[in-house]
């Protein structure tokens, strides 16, 4: 696997560990304020984050 010009030197280094790359979308219904929306953001990577990690 090649690295993508774009990373920075220390992902390309890394060439061992598989990286993936897929989007995420939250859709918010409603108004929330900036403090809320920084805590669903927090929740959704640290159920990313846990479930990537359960993984491998």
């Amino acid at each position: 696997m090649h690295p993508d010009p774009s990373w920075p030197a220390e992902a390309a280094d890394q060439q061992s560990e598989p990286a993936y790359h897929f989007p995420v979308e939250v859709e918010v219904v409603g108004e929330l304020r900036e403090e809320q929306l920084r805590q669903v953001a927090e929740y959704v990577f640290d159920q990313l984050h846990t479930t990537l990690r359960g993984r491998g």
